[in-house]
Parts: structure tokens; C-alpha cells; sequence
């Protein structure tokens, strides 16, 4: 009887720990590490786009604040990356686009750019793929499952 207990706590303590993993939170960041063009932005934003770029995974975002101003963010990841999503360019679509400015410290620009993506109403489902390429948590694999079983990337 102990060992059944024991087993069907074990089991729980798992079943625990999967779900909280699953509904994890975004990272946050730290808005004063946060590039300065990002945060010269001003909310809410008039629209966010993405492109996924078939180079090995790169993505492109494109923000558009209240004041109509435009601000164009690359997050690259070509084949044979090891280090894919690390980096943030600031300027362009893509990082090879010659006014590409690279982010020296990007790690609080890209999750800032992450929270941004997945607060947006009017995701599509190729914004939900970025977030999921970007991000990876369960639950953006399960929204991205039900964007191919229904045929929405086109």
C-alpha cells in the first residue's frame, strides 16, 4: 500500500511539473537594458509583423507605434548556426541588409521583442511560429499544430 502511495505521489510531483512548465512565463527584461529604439516606441502599437526567412530560421519584426513611427528589428539564424536567436540587429528586416545595425548587449531587446509578439491581438499564424522559433514553449508548439491541421500557413 506505501509503494502505491509513493508511486501515485511521484506521478503527481510529474504531472505538477510538466504543467508548470508548460504555462511558464515569458522571460522579462530589464527596460532600461532594453535598445533605445525599441523603447523610443510608444504603445499601444499600431502593428507587429513578422517574416520567417528560409535561410536557416532568420526573423524579421516589424513594429509601427501609435505615432506611425516604423522600427524594424532582425533576429538571425542561419544554417549551420550554433547560436541561433542570440543576436538582434536593429534597422532592417534581416540581418544581411546593409543598414543592419547589430545590438551589442540583445538579450533584453529580444525578450522585450518576445513579450511584444506574444501580446499582440492580431498574431497571425506565421507571427505564432516566430514566437514559437523564438520562444519554444509548449504552448506555442500546440497553437502552431493547430495552425497546420487547419491549413492557415500559406
Amino acid at each position: 500500500m506505501l509503494h502505491k502511495k509513493a508511486i501515485l505521489l511521484g506521478v503527481l510531483v510529474l504531472i505538477a511539473a510538466m504543467a508548470l512548465w508548460c504555462v511558464r512565463p515569458t522571460p522579462t527584461y530589464d527596460i532600461a537594458q532594453v535598445h533605445s529604439r525599441l523603447r523610443a516606441l510608444q504603445q499601444p502599437y499600431q502593428s507587429v509583423k513578422t517574416g520567417y526567412y528560409a535561410d536557416g530560421g532568420s526573423i524579421g519584426i516589424e513594429i509601427v507605434d501609435r505615432d506611425g513611427r516604423r522600427e524594424q528589428f532582425a533576429i538571425p539564424a542561419h544554417l549551420g548556426d550554433t547560436n541561433r536567436y542570440t543576436k538582434v540587429y536593429v534597422g532592417a528586416l534581416h540581418d544581411r541588409k546593409p543598414e543592419a545595425i547589430e545590438i551589442v548587449q540583445p538579450e533584453h531587446t529580444r525578450r522585450m521583442l518576445v513579450c511584444i509578439l506574444h501580446d499582440n491581438p492580431k498574431r497571425t499564424a506565421w507571427d505564432d511560429y516566430c514566437l514559437m522559433a523564438l520562444r519554444g514553449s509548449p504552448v506555442d508548439y500546440a497553437r502552431c499544430l493547430i495552425h497546420k491541421l487547419r491549413g492557415d500557413f500559406k
